[in-house]
């Protein structure tokens, strides 16, 4: 894909030209200063498989940057002066409005005359379009409301649309980014640090938000959902009171919040631009909300945690080198999940799942995510990767103790299936346990049977084979009996990879759910059991969450990073 940005030196833009080109995407950048952006990126992009081409240029008048809207894919226009930089004397009102009006003119002037036009313009504009409404609950159906913001972000808007007769318009109607290096909240970070916060005037004003990792996300979603056009709103789906905003700030941060600022104190230090502030905006993303889009952080309490986690550098927290994921419950097709494991990897550490799938089903599982990571599959009896002849590790049921298996079956009685699977997932299955014979490489053997004869079968490899340790027995399944190799556990396969990649057990999160890694919460540094977990597993974790599936998982990593 090929971009065509501006912007690209505002917090936002830095996270977008980082996404697309760890995509590899190509990146045509417009900014004011070649320097200062380059700065602002400092080196990271030298690393990226994207390529970034960044062009000098004022958005806001015609110029020779306007050639290279033509044959990109996407325009993303980002461009305008910060609403809280200055105080807002006239002049500088008149830069706000021209930095984005005038801009969007120009943008739309270049889309227009590009011979290969691009498909979609996604266009910023924000949720101050409603202006002061209360309590009450807005959507894109809802009419403009009043003031300075209001009248710029429709001015803003009307020109972003006459670009629909040239190819897709969306218009990103942004709420109040928590981002710790942008915005305000840089600001409102270091004053609750301090032990300074408080509401602003009297904190009943709903602040409609969103983290930017879910901005990033919510444009990757607006390049591939063609039928989302139009005004966005492009914030949290929990819009919140400034009190509730305060408060949970000051919990995560655990400050105290006791210094409330004035209305009237607001208005004499801002002026004009106190309105951000106590303006109140009860937003809800109706059209995303129709849409398969999943929020990283939808929830306030999500979002901040988030965003105190990134601004802080905690001595004490163990270090986090690889996170293991239990995975059997959770849909690999998920949105969410993959921009979970994405964020994983960006933090730097690495992703472990595990699964009692067998090989071919983790293969499968990979190749739907749309990753590639080590997988324990068949319960830690085989290490495998997205490459079908990728194996990185396996422990194997020998031909003499399979033998052994196979010949107590003959006591087990009639309706008795037995499958043998090997390391490639191959499986042979047959309800005539006494013609079957040892396979080669063999990861696991499955029973399948009346519990009468299950029993009978455990009761005589038990004194031999199962507790002196020469093999695993799994029978957490109704009917079923799943034997493996003695050194087939998921905790040991994670062992593996921790010497392998010169981790130690400190350096180990867990997110379980599976009864079958209770070992593993035992051996990790740090277990999480989601809300669905089985209880034994449970019980050996550090922490439960009141969440399950990938939004658990979600809520996990947010934890843990």
């Amino acid at each position: 894909m090929r971009i065509f940005l501006t912007g690209g030196s505002g917090t936002l833009g830095k996270r977008l030209v980082m996404d697309r080109l760890r995509r590899g995407n190509e990146v045509l950048a417009l900014t004011r200063s070649r320097s200062r952006f380059m700065d602002r990126l400092g080196g990271a992009a030298d690393s990226q498989p994207g390529k970034l081409e960044v062009i000098e240029g004022d958005p806001t008048v015609p110029g020779d940057w306007q050639l290279k809207v033509d044959g990109c894919d996407t325009v993303v226009h980002l461009a305008g002066a910060g609403v809280l930089d200055k105080r807002w004397t006239q002049a500088y009102q008149k830069t706000i409005r021209d930095s984005r009006v005038d801009s969007t003119y120009q943008v739309v002037r270049a889309i227009k005359q590009a011979s290969q036009r691009p498909r979609v313009l996604l266009n910023a504009s924000a949720v101050g379009f409603y202006g002061n409404r209360d309590d009450r609950q807005l959507d894109e159906t809802d009419e403009r409301g009043e003031g300075f913001l209001a009248d710029v972000c429709a001015e803003w808007e009307a020109e972003a649309m006459k670009a629909q007769a040239a190819c897709r318009v969306v218009c990103m109607r942004l709420g109040m980014v928590l981002d710790h290096e942008g915005g305000a909240m840089p600001r409102i970070l270091r004053i609750f640090r301090w032990g300074l916060g408080g509401r602003l005037g009297h904190g009943r004003q709903y602040v409609s938000w969103i983290t930017s990792q879910d901005v990033i996300a919510m444009i990757e979603h607006f390049f591939r959902k063609a039928d989302i056009r139009g005004p966005v709103n492009v914030v949290s789906p929990d819009p919140v009171t400034n009190r509730i905003f305060t408060r949970e700030l000051a919990r995560i941060l655990r400050r105290p919040a006791l210094f409330p600022a004035p209305a009237f104190a607001l208005k004499l230090a801002l002026g004009g631009a106190s309105k951000v502030v106590l303006d109140s905006q009860r937003v809800i993303p109706k059209v995303v909300q129709s849409t398969s889009f999943e929020w990283m952080s939808p929830t306030i309490n999500r979002g901040l945690r988030a965003t105190v986690r990134e601004s802080s550098s905690d001595p004490d927290k163990p270090l986090c080198g690889m996170v293991v994921i239990d995975i059997d419950s959770l849909s690999p097709g998920s949105p969410l999940l993959r921009r979970v494991l994405r964020k994983i990897d960006e933090f730097g550490a690495r992703v472990v799942m595990a699964t009692s799938m067998g090989p071919e089903g983790a293969r499968e599982f990979l190749t739907q995510s749309v990753v590639d990571c080590p997988v324990i599959s068949a319960d830690g009896a085989v290490i495998i990767q997205r490459d079908d002849k990728a194996v990185l590790h396996s422990s194997t049921i020998s031909p003499d103790i399979q033998m052994k298996v196979l010949s107590s079956l003959s006591g087990g009685g009639s309706g008795l299936e037995v499958t043998l699977e090997d390391l490639t997932g191959k499986r042979i299955v047959s309800r005539q346990p006494t013609d079957i014979q040892p396979i080669k490489d063999c990861i696991r053997m499955r029973l399948s049977g009346p519990v009468e004869a299950l029993d009978a079968i455990l009761g005589t490899i038990g004194p031999e084979l199962w507790q002196p340790g020469h093999v695993q027995v799994h029978r957490d399944r109704p009917g079923r009996v799943d034997i493996l190799s003695g050194m087939a556990e998921r905790s040991v396969a994670v062992q593996w990879l921790t010497r392998r990649w010169g981790l130690d057990r400190q350096q180990v999160q867990s997110i379980l759910t599976d009864v079958r890694s209770s070992g593993l919460a035992q051996w990790s540094g740090h277990a999480i059991a989601l809300k669905n977990a089985s209880e034994q597993v449970a019980a050996y974790c550090d922490k439960k969450l009141e969440l399950s599936g990938v939004d658990g998982v979600a809520d996990a990593v947010d934890s843990i990073l």
